[in-house]
């Protein structure tokens, strides 16, 4: 391939960066309320709505924070890439930024899980009744923050071994309002030992690493309650090949595996779990579902 053609690439991938990035200023100048520079200004809006038109009108100021949360928590890890491309994978961030990013739009899970739940009503009944959320890999704490302030017969628990964001989830927790209900665990998912606690976990699929999986899953069917749910959130495949690639060099980067919904329903239905099936929860996300159920213990695995 020419240089000529590597530039002509390039050009072309450059304008869905220099997009998101207009995207992600219009953003940040509504959520902070500045006007920005007389001369600026018009030609950023006609970039956004060169994008599409309206994009950002009539969003709740929450989504447009989560919106701006993910774009700038993607450029710094685009950055750590570029910078950083013989790294062995693992999430290692300690960027504030990308942390509290990743956290902030972590908040939009409960909302989705909410959406579930008008569909199934048995699931709306566990979020409503007294019971214990388990929130596996908290970070920052934010969708610990959010299922207590959502779900207030909830109580919250929410572990995370990554000791950089367990700091800010503390000082996060701190100023939530409601400490009181959540509890914060240092403690990775393989290293779970309560047992028939949890009415509801959240499990971040594409941070799971293949090797602890069916390790992580059997902990989880123990730590749950009889007729407790289990959630898997999983990223939708994106249609092109490029996407795709993109999608699972971001999972595997940051210490995940890029799971498959029949490949965690097949795992779901070996370890025990019943009700399986798959959802989507926006055009991004998937849920898989499964529920331990009223007396059984755990499927055909030994305990490790």
């Amino acid at each position: 391939m020419s240089f000529e053609s590597l530039m002509n690439k390039w050009q072309t991938l450059n304008r869905s960066v220099e997009a998101l990035a207009a995207l992600g200023a219009e953003l940040r100048l509504r959520q902070e309320g500045r006007r920005g520079d007389s001369r600026v200004v018009p030609l950023l809006q006609e970039a956004v709505d060169s994008i599409e038109p309206r994009l950002l009108d009539g969003l709740e100021a929450r989504k447009k924070f989560a919106a701006l949360a993910l774009i700038q928590a993607s450029f710094r890890q685009a950055i750590d890439l570029l910078e950083n491309p013989g790294r062995a994978p693992g999430w290692n961030y300690e960027d504030p930024l990308v942390l509290e990013s990743q956290g902030q739009a972590s908040r939009l899970i409960v909302r989705s899980i909410d959406t579930l739940a008008a569909k199934q009503p048995a699931l709306a009944t566990t979020l409503r009744q007294p019971g214990t959320f388990l929130d596996i890999g908290t970070g920052v704490g934010w969708l610990a923050i959010e299922a207590a302030r959502s779900w207030p017969a909830l109580r919250v628990v929410g572990i995370d071994s990554w000791e950089p964001a367990f700091a800010l989830a503390r000082e996060n927790l701190a100023r939530s309002g409601v400490a009181e209900r959540v509890e914060l665990r240092s403690q990775r998912v393989e290293h779970l030992d309560d047992e028939k606690m949890f009415t509801l976990t959240w499990l971040p699929g594409p941070f799971i690493a293949e090797e602890i999986l069916a390790l992580a899953l059997e902990r989880i069917y123990r730590a749950l309650a009889p007729d407790g749910w289990l959630i898997v959130g999983l990223y939708v495949q994106p249609p092109d090949k490029l996407g795709q690639a993109l999608t699972n060099l971001r999972i595997v980067r940051g210490g995940g595996h890029p799971w498959t919904a029949a490949e965690v329903e097949e795992q779901l239905k070996a370890t025990g779990f019943e009700r399986i099936e798959t959802v989507s929860a926006s055009p991004s996300i998937m849920f898989v579902l499964g529920q331990r159920p009223a007396s059984k213990s755990v499927g055909n695995r030994c305990p490790r």
